[in-house]
């Protein structure tokens, strides 16, 4: 995959139509409930640097539409490409995401209910359906690793010791304990 963020921008859009129509093709519950909860929205969305307006309209026959924009200002979702990687992986929930701050959302608690069914629907409908599990596949592979946050090698990671005992009151510390078995 290229580089530029325009390049990224436009993988990302057709990416998220093939999922769409992945989705419209399966039908069901998930096409349903996705249609219920996106048909009429805008969104703005970041996935590491790559920033991507998607409207959806339509009901039944949901059509995306995508502006190109490069302002971080008006992102209402955001993540990097390794939260993403592990939410889709089943090492992260999406409500763990967002609780210590590896998701980024500013919607109303409804829509993002609602956004957390879908995005539950389609991992689970991922199971079983190939063309999810493709589609899933060409992005791990073709989508740059992000380098801002990786944790630093093991070489150089400096432990911490006694960080337990060292946030125990002192005056917890100074109670005498008598030994519980004692020999006569």
């Amino acid at each position: 995959m290229t580089n530029t963020s325009t390049e990224r921008q436009k993988q990302l859009a057709t990416w998220l139509r093939r999922l769409i129509e992945t989705l419209r093709l399966q039908g069901g519950e998930t096409w349903k409930t996705l249609v219920h909860i996106v048909s009429g929205k805008t969104v703005t969305i970041a996935i590491d640097d790559t920033i991507l307006q998607v409207s959806a309209e339509g009901g039944e026959l949901l059509q995306l539409n995508f502006k190109y924009v490069a302002s971080p200002n008006s992102i209402d979702f955001c993540c990097d490409v390794r939260t993403f990687r592990d939410i889709v992986a089943g090492k992260l929930t999406m409500d763990g995401g967002l609780a210590n701050g590896r998701i980024y959302a500013r919607r109303g608690f409804d829509e993002l209910l609602g956004i957390y069914e879908v995005v539950t629907r389609i991992l689970a409908d991922s199971a079983t359906n190939s063309q999810l599990q493709e589609l899933w596949m060409e992005f791990d592979q073709s989508w740059p690793a992000s380098t801002g946050n990786l944790p630093s090698p093991l070489e150089i990671q400096k432990p911490t010791y006694g960080y337990f005992i060292n946030n125990v009151p002192e005056d917890v510390l100074e109670i005498e304990v008598e030994p519980y078995l004692v020999d006569n």
